[in-house]
């Protein structure tokens, strides 16, 4: 795991888990010293939480990871399946797990399996009459390995593979196979708490078609109504997939024709309709009946169509004295794989048939997805699709067009700040160099957040000196804002590089120095070039011939 993530799943493990673990057997260390000791036991809780979908109280009770643990740091029995889970746990950087870790794993469940109670710390012992009987009723025991450093050592490996592969191993019922639950499967696992739940649901055919090859696919009719209907009950889990959220019913002339076609016409609904495209990953047919047939979906998400059922949907809410039973639209439901490619390549060709701007396609790439879990782990809300929502009091909220600004202005390559002033849009074009250049498998959510932070605060400070200067200097502070702010940032990225999120308070006290020094020098510098070369400062630092040398030569020569 890198820095960040690490610092998240910490963060997580106090929150959620510290609280619910059984007290500490020594309380005489510092409290710094047990609350460091707290978050490492508590991984084990996250583990069997996250393997086996059990509540996290439940999890916590099951943590026996102390002094005089034997090895062993968290026991669980699962009645369902009848499989007796057995944990070691290693929350570390850098550091594989070792023989010396997977030696003393063995000794203890080997202790563990012959009920030598007595060798183990109180944790274990007051549950002995309930290991007893998970002992006596499994099925099969399995161990655990989890571990936020990459990789277990070889000679770990091999320690684990001699036990559970020896024909004389204490029990029969050892699983030969380990279960390696590691940096990877953590991360992600964690990311999930704030995953979109899929849509499961049924479809209802009319006069359905089949498509066998290359890809399974279904069209034909579906009432209005009941797509209107899966809208109100999902929102926009429905539209995951998507784009876009909605967009309001007054955002353009399509959706308010929308309404006034289910008002006046609702019959002639599917001829004027451009229908609705949807994915589903299971699409499983039910019997058929006269005329129509009833699929059950699961993962099912509307691609193109979403102005269409959400419009509908907010008119049967809002005139439910209207009937529309009679309204029909197309659908065409496509059978995808479970996180296939393929789904967006559908997304992005039926919307290209739609007036779309190329920076919405940005919604399809997965790296916005992962920041938005991230985020929110840090209580910021991440809004990378286009959608008709107001900023909430108090919410915390980023867009992708301030966080591609931010992050430009906070990248060294001087070509960003003028490009953002001469074609913004290109920061947001998913197939270009720049938007790959800042957003990335390696761009961490904090790392998005604190640009932003620094871009609020230097964008107010300057927008005040805009506001009480005059003539030239006034112009200057309005089209140089971009070239005065990567100059300042750039005099200190570790502004960057921490993995919590400052606060507005602390981007303030970072920035005000370097600011005022950065905005009085482009201010006099400037002025210098605009009378040689008799242009305005719009103009300027607007062209790159212009402005790139500009900045370049300031940053080199420094404050």
């Amino acid at each position: 795991m890198n820095e960040a993530q690490l610092y998240l799943l910490k963060q997580r493990l106090e929150e959620v888990y510290v609280p619910q673990l059984p007290p500490l057997i020594d309380q005489t260390p510092p409290p710094a010293h047990q609350a460091a000791k707290n978050i490492s036991r508590s991984l084990s809780a996250f583990t069997l939480e996250k393997l086996l979908r059990i509540d996290s109280t439940t999890a916590s009770k099951s943590v026996v990871d102390d002094n005089g643990d034997n090895g062993i740091d968290a026991i669980y029995y699962y009645q369902p399946t009848k499989k007796l889970f057995l944990v070691q746990s290693k929350l570390r950087a850098d550091e594989p797990f070792q023989q010396a870790e997977a030696q003393a794993f063995v000794a203890g469940i080997r202790d563990l399996i012959y009920q030598r109670y007595e060798r183990f710390n109180a944790n274990v012992q007051d549950r002995q009459a309930e290991l007893e009987m998970a002992l006596d009723d499994a099925a099969e025991i399995l161990l655990v390995i989890s571990h936020t450093a990459e990789g277990v050592s070889e000679h770990a490996k091999a320690v684990l593979s001699t036990f559970l592969t020896d024909g004389d191993r204490p029990d029969e019922r050892l699983q030969v196979e380990w279960i390696d639950f590691g940096p990877t499967a953590i991360a992600e696992s964690l990311l999930a708490e704030n995953a979109v739940e899929p849509v499961d649901d049924s479809i209802v055919f009319f006069g359905e078609r089949k498509i066998e090859e290359p890809h399974v696919a279904y069209y034909g009719q579906v009432e209005v109504a009941a797509m209107a209907r899966l809208y109100g009950i999902y929102g926009n889990r429905l539209l995951e997939k998507n784009i876009r959220y909605f967009l309001g019913v007054n955002s353009s002339a399509v959706n308010r024709a929308i309404n006034t076609t289910l008002d006046v016409a609702p019959t002639e609904f599917f001829y004027l309709s451009n229908g609705i495209t949807a994915v589903a990953h299971t699409i499983e047919p039910r019997a058929a009946h006269d005329g129509w047939r009833r699929y059950e979906v699961q993962g099912f998400s509307i691609i193109n169509g979403a102005q269409t059922v959400a419009s509908c949907h907010h008119y049967a809410s809002t005139r439910p004295d209207r009937d529309i039973g009679l309204a029909r639209v197309m659908l065409t439901l496509i059978k995808v794989d479970r996180d296939s490619q393929f789904s967006s390549a559908i997304t992005r060709a039926r919307n290209h048939q739609n007036p779309v701007a190329l920076t919405q396609f940005a919604a399809l790439d997965g790296t916005q997805e992962r920041l938005r879990r991230e985020l929110a782990l840090h209580n910021i809300v991440y809004r990378y699709r286009l959608e008709a929502k107001d900023r909430i009091s108090g919410m915390d909220l980023i867009s992708i067009g301030e966080a591609a600004t931010a992050l430009a202005l906070c990248h060294p390559n001087p070509h960003l700040p003028v490009l953002l002033k001469r074609e913004p849009s290109k920061l947001l074009d998913s197939t270009g160099s720049e938007y790959a250049t800042l957003f990335n498998s390696n761009l961490a959510g904090a790392r998005l957040a604190n640009a932003v932070r620094l871009c609020r605060s230097a964008s107010a400070t300057l927008a005040a000196a805009e506001q009480s200067s005059h003539g030239r200097e006034k112009l200057v502070y309005r089209h140089g804002r971009y070239a005065i702010m990567w100059l300042t940032f750039g005099a200190n990225r570790a502004w960057l590089d921490r993995n919590d999120v400052m606060g507005s308070t602390d981007a303030s006290t970072v920035l005000s120095a370097p600011l005022d020094g950065w905005r009085e020098r482009v201010r006099s510098e400037v002025a210098i070039e605009l009378d040689a070369l008799l242009k305005g400062p719009l103009a300027f630092f607007r062209t790159l011939t212009h402005a790139l040398p500009f900045i370049s030569r300031l940053r080199d020569a420094g404050l």
